[in-house]
């Protein structure tokens, strides 16, 4: 592992542990087992430490979505649900069950909104594409919308699920997420998978 690498992954166990603002370098370094010296050869503030945190966990987060897109899905809804659940779950995993979720969300668009909108318009054209992409196969109907549009609902609402459970586990974002995309789906026309002759298709509610 790269040094760089390896300060980026202790970052983010120490800004999960105390939060943006309790964090000072000289717990990074300690983390990072590095001198003060060494982290600062790296990083020269702590703002600049989190915004690269933040711009390699969006890369990692963009990569899982690509991935996802091309496995596809049983149905429109689960494939939407695979990508974007790839998309969050590493973004999620990031400050899961941390006192600071709430914050360090925050502290990403304060510090890192330029960065953040880049990679969240990359992130929308993949799910664009793969909305066009069911719209073609007839596993969605967009009903007068664009596949642009829809893509950017699935996106602002997913957004608002993460803040929403930003200090939930990562089960309960997932069934959230999850449920959300079922009812943006159902409502653009979605056709679920045809259910197995033998068994039919079992839906639970998720509470």
């Amino acid at each position: 592992m790269e040094p760089r690498d390896g300060i980026l992954r202790a970052a983010g166990v120490v800004f999960a542990r105390h939060g943006f603002r309790q964090t000072a370098m000289a717990m990074v370094a300690e983390e990072a087992r590095l001198t003060r010296q060494a982290l600062y050869h790296h990083f020269d503030s702590k703002e600049a430490l989190f915004a690269a945190l933040v711009d390699l966990l969006h890369g990692e987060a963009l990569a899982a979505a690509k991935d996802a897109a091309a496995k596809g899905g049983r149905d429109a809804a689960d494939a939407v649900t695979q990508i974007v659940s790839a998309y969050h779950r590493s973004l999620v995993a990031s400050v899961a069950g941390s006192p600071f979720a709430t914050e360090l969300v925050e502290e990403s668009s304060r510090h890192c909104g330029p960065a953040i909108s880049a990679h969240a318009k990359r992130y929308e054209k993949i799910l664009e594409t793969a909305v066009a992409g069911l719209a073609r196969a007839g596993k969605l109907t967009l009903r007068g919308a664009s596949a642009h549009e829809l893509a950017q609902m699935i996106a602002v609402a997913a957004k608002g699920v993460k803040v929403a459970y930003a200090g939930e586990t990562e089960a309960a974002h997932g069934q959230a997420l999850k449920r959300m995309i079922e009812l943006i789906c159902a409502g653009a026309g979605a056709l679920p998978a045809k259910a197995s002759p033998r068994t039919g298709t079992v839906r639970r509610a998720i509470r």
